[in-house]
């Protein structure tokens, strides 16, 4: 054992004879370089090499001896520990086993910041397409949804969409949903520009991940196809609706799908990710470099990156910050390039706390809601009061599951097709706020169900002025404001106001038909309302 390490030393100078350490008991190394400074002052594979070939002088032994090792074992030697010196590591330091990438990865962190990003460009979308505000207010969202895919058009390239939108936009997307794979990798975020295998694998892996986000916002249940029903419609192209310059055979129309945007999107995209590690490293290093620290420099590095910048911001983070600089590993030791910054990122604080991971909230539930009595038979409100229970789960540092059941026993007594009987009420979401030693303020958001037991089942019509009795359901999203007042480690008292819409299907429908191109719809054509409730709640929480 002895041996095996006292050879392992002697290939680590590269200066002492084998057979003459190994026949000592007690071999001294006066002139050993001390180990801080080899690790904290090799800056390059260069000086390593040159460090780890030069000969080192010894007491009681020659030069000569301690160049007599094969230059081909050093080299041999100097290769293999340089293998470890990559762009990951931007101290020069070697990188130990265990130091970087032994991490789980976190699937759930990569999921939410997704969905980060997917809301703001579905709320973008939202606020831009009046068409689109239209078919999520009025419409049903399965049956659109659905109609919409069975006409995708996969036979042709182009949907339809200007260049701006098919060559640089959807790049960017896909720049972003892979800046995100990145960052939350625990190996490949700490990965720079370079020629290194590494490296490009970490962007395969991030183009990957782009072509699933992408799939998603092109046909997926939170994309183009089910909010925006992208298929299940025609328009002209170029000529704004109604079309008067619309000529048979001549002007071409579309359904907004193709394959454009499923390849541009992760390849294009991954090219815009590889760019701007370039700017990054070539452009906002040198910078930096000049205006150390400050302000401008920083801007600047910001605003080379926009999809970096896109990508931080879904995990709260400032658009000047980046992974490499804030490895686990790294030291302000001599030889590094530049100190290790303090991290930076937006303040938050989960909204259960740092102990309690789960809440109950049995409560009393209190909604404005349409009813139909003897005296009132339509367009009546009623403030119904029933038992309701509450469930709350902390998923991420910042966001929550939330949950909320209710019961309200005969709140309609007569039927109608919108309501009838006693009323069930379940909202399923998420929930996000901040919390202090003795307060806590939330926002929720939760969509779900509002159901009647003895409703018609279907409009009166002439023909059938009493249809059938059984079960409807509504859909309904639950917008709500929480307070707590902490009563102690495991109590609070709560009170929350929130806002109930309901959607209610109408008698009356839009005109029969697929139509005539080059508007063509499949969509469906039931109209339905959404009518807004407001209501309160207010219990006792128990945390554990």
């Amino acid at each position: 054992m002895l041996m095996t390490i006292t050879r392992f030393a002697c290939l680590l100078l590269l200066s002492l004879p084998c057979t003459g350490l190994a026949a000592q008991t007690n071999p001294v190394l006066p002139d050993a370089p001390d180990a801080a400074v080899a690790h904290s002052t090799i800056t390059s594979a260069n000086e390593y090499r040159e460090l780890a070939i030069s000969p080192v002088a010894t007491a009681g032994t020659e030069t000569a001896e301690a160049t007599a090792l094969p230059n081909t074992a050093a080299e041999e030697f100097s290769s293999s520990a340089t293998d470890s010196l990559d762009e990951r590591n931007p101290i020069g330091s070697i990188v130990e086993p265990g130091q970087t990438g032994d991490e789980r990865y976190p699937y759930g962190k990569l999921v939410w910041e997704s969905l980060a990003f997917t809301g703001a460009e579905d709320l973008y979308r939202l606020s831009t397409d009046q068409y689109m505000r239209h078919l999520i207010a009025d419409g049903p969202y399965w049956h659109n949804y659905i109609a919409s895919l069975k006409q995708w058009n996969m036979r042709r390239w182009n949907d339809g969409d200007d260049f701006l939108v098919d060559y640089i936009g959807h790049p960017m997307q896909g720049a972003v949903s892979g800046f995100i794979e990145i960052q939350n990798s625990p190996h490949d975020k700490y990965l720079r520009l370079s020629g290194s295998r590494e490296y490009w694998h970490s962007r395969l892996h991030a183009m990957l991940w782009a072509t699933v986000y992408s799939t998603q916002q092109k046909i997926g249940p939170l994309g183009e196809a089910a909010l925006g029903s992208a298929g299940g419609y025609t328009y002209a192209l170029h000529c704004p609706a109604p079309c008067k310059t619309y000529v048979p055979g001549v002007t071409k129309y579309t359904n907004n799908t193709g394959w454009t945007d499923f390849i541009t999107t992760p390849i294009i995209g991954t090219l815009w990710t590889v760019f701007e590690d370039f700017l990054d490293k070539e452009v906002s290093d040198r910078v930096e470099d000049h205006l150390p620290g400050t302000i401008p420099a920083k801007i600047i590095r910001g605003s080379l990156n926009p999809t970096r910048t896109m990508a931080n911001f879904t995990r709260g983070k400032n658009p000047w910050y980046r992974d490499y600089r804030h490895r686990p590993d790294m030291g302000a030791g001599v030889g590094s390039p530049k100190p290790t910054e303090p991290e930076e990122h937006f303040q938050g604080e989960s909204s259960t706390g740092t102990g309690a991971r789960f809440e109950l909230f049995p409560h009393l539930d209190a909604i404005s809601l349409p009813v139909n009595t003897p005296t009132c038979k339509a367009g009546c409100r009623q403030m119904l009061y029933g038992p309701g229970i509450g469930f709350s789960s902390r998923l991420t540092h910042f966001v929550d599951f939330d949950s909320d059941v209710s019961m309200h026993s005969d709140a309609s007594p007569l039927p109608s097709d919108r309501a009838g009987g006693s009323v069930t009420i379940g909202t399923f979401g998420f929930r996000s706020g901040i919390r202090t030693e003795r307060f806590a303020l939330r926002a929720s958001i939760r969509p779900g169900f509002l159901s009647y037991d003895k409703a018609y089942e279907f409009s009166p019509t002439k023909q059938n002025p009493t249809p059938p009795i059984g079960r409807i359901t509504h859909f309904t999203t639950a917008l709500a404001l929480s307070s707590d007042l902490n009563l102690g480690r495991h109590t609070a008292a709560r009170f929350v106001v929130l806002n109930l819409p309901v959607r209610y299907r109408e008698s009356r429908t839009t005109h029969a038909g697929v139509g005539t191109p080059p508007y063509l719809n499949w969509l469906s054509k039931q109209i339905f309302a959404t009518n807004e409730n407001w209501g309160f709640q207010t219990g006792l929480v128990m945390r554990f």
